[in-house]
């Protein structure tokens, strides 16, 4: 509970109520006796049109954002007027959740591909070295071992703030989250004091809602400039990676990969995972991951660089990088003794698809086979560039579904075969396009699946509907997911 009062003193809005506040919510359905209730214009709808809605089911209070919109006279809760109120949920959840992020180090990672890897490798290091650590993110919330289902890639302010809270709770002191641009446009991290934000890169994505590479990037540039951190870690080889060196609010910066001040050397590739020798920021020593694929390889030099700007011993870095798992459905490995090597990635990228094909390539003396589509619904632009990807650098292709959502898979495969000028075979079930590629490729080949990783649902039309790559690989190859 908390005084209304002390909520709004936070926006400077003085008032006399001795309302208690319950709950802060800014969906209707979830509105309780007591419950403040804020409401302004999203994406799919607008919160302002629930505020009767809200006031029914026992809201004490309502903020709302008065651009283009007059309160309606039935509406009898206190309601107050916030200019661009999205923007400050975050602050006054943080607020009324216990300030949690005050007493705990919050890792923020963007980035257009490897936020989920670099979050999960990191949680992983900090569990190591006997820090309690925990991540938010696609794969989930919690710990490692407790991960719970999340619904976005960074949750709601309100969600968020009070996910923080229970993690204080359960005694977690380091959190590592992956923070979309989404989130960063729409102000779901405003509140959060971090410790350390990341870059890993910046490559073609999501246009369909920030419209052209400039924005997108921009929206990345907010959580180094819009908020201020004790730590700065980022990507020297990417051109806005290296940009935030020079902008990046932060006490301490440090830079990784090529031109970086960490990065790795004489990287080698083999069935056993990859081996290297770190040189930079005063050391060089060799060390070696189980992990495969030259994708990770920007991911490890991240993780190298935090470690050793945390005062990481060389002895415990070498430990914790022996010891590293994937994450669920990133560069994941399933193979048998008489199978194919099946690698499970979330690639849905053009660029990400691309680094994906690569790293398999590096491991496979075969044919490479590669099992992908695109979402409906989503950036058409990419559709052809992902075919034109695929066939680059892969020896087989099999175009299948991939949450086409309301529109015509087999229309989706069109867009895709634009891009590519060879044969390809169009399986648009993915059940028997995973199976297609396993029971066909020789022991010697490699096939990727990639797009939909720790997915565990397909959206086709209007049904959710079970499915998992991951399971669908094990089951083929008879092994446990």
């Amino acid at each position: 509970m908390m005084p209304l009062a002390n909520l709004l003193a936070l926006l400077n809005i003085a008032s006399q109520s001795d309302l208690q506040i319950s709950d802060l919510t800014i969906d209707s359905r979830s509105v309780g006796a007591g419950s403040l209730f804020f409401a302004y214009p999203g994406l799919q709808a607008d919160g302002r049109d629930y505020i009767a809605q809200a006031q029914a089911a026992g809201a004490a209070a309502v903020l709302y954002d008065p651009a283009a919109y007059d309160l309606p006279s039935e509406i009898t809760i206190p309601a107050f007027s916030v200019a661009n109120l999205q923007q400050q949920v975050g602050r006054l959840a943080h607020n009324f959740f216990g300030r949690a992020c005050d007493e705990m180090q919050i890792f923020g990672v963007t980035g257009t591909n490897g936020k989920t890897t670099c979050c999960y490798l990191l949680t992983q290091a900090l569990s190591k070295l006997g820090m309690q650590a925990a991540m938010i993110g696609t794969i989930g919330v919690g710990t490692l071992d407790d991960l719970s289902k999340a619904e976005h890639t960074t949750p709601d302010p309100i969600s968020l703030h009070k996910v923080l809270a229970q993690l204080k709770s359960q005694g977690i002191t380091q959190v590592c989250m992956e923070v979309s641009s989404h989130a960063l446009e729409q102000g779901r991290v405003s509140g959060v004091e971090f410790f350390c934000t990341l870059f890993t890169n910046l490559s073609h994505d999501h246009l369909d809602y920030h419209g052209d590479m400039t924005r997108y990037g921009l929206a990345k540039q907010r959580l180094f400039t819009d908020f201020h951190s004790e730590l700065v870690v980022t990507n020297a080889g990417d051109p806005l990676g290296a940009s935030l060196i020079d902008v990046a609010n932060a006490e301490f910066i440090v830079s990784y990969g090529q031109n970086g001040d960490v990065f790795a050397d004489e990287v080698a590739l083999d069935s056993n995972g990859i081996k290297f020798v770190f040189e930079g920021s005063g050391v060089e020593f060799s060390a070696s991951t189980p992990l495969i694929g030259a994708v990770n390889v920007p991911n490890i030099e991240m993780l190298v660089a935090t470690l050793l700007a945390l005062s990481t011993s060389i002895e415990d870095i070498q430990a914790i990088l022996s010891t590293l798992k994937p994450a669920p459905g990133r560069m994941e490995l399933y193979k048998t003794a008489r199978s194919a090597s099946i690698v499970v990635d979330y690639a849905h990228t053009p660029d990400a698809l691309e680094k994906a094909l690569l790293s398999v390539r590096e491991h496979c003396h075969g044919d490479l086979w590669c099992v992908f589509g695109c979402g409906g619904d989503r950036d058409q632009a990419k559709r052809p560039v992902m075919g034109a990807a695929a066939e680059a650098h892969a020896d087989i292709l099999i175009v299948t579904n991939d949450n086409p959502r309301s529109e015509a898979p087999a229309s989706i495969a069109k867009q895709i075969a634009v891009g590519i000028q060879g044969e390809h075979r169009v399986i648009l079930d993915r059940a028997e396009a995973i199976n297609a590629a396993i029971s066909h490729a020789k022991p010697e080949d490699w096939v990727l699946v990639a797009g939909k990783g720790h997915e565990a649902t397909q959206q086709i039309g209007q049904h959710t509907l079970p499915f998992s790559d991951r399971e669908h690989v094990a089951k083929s190859l008879g092994v446990a997911a």
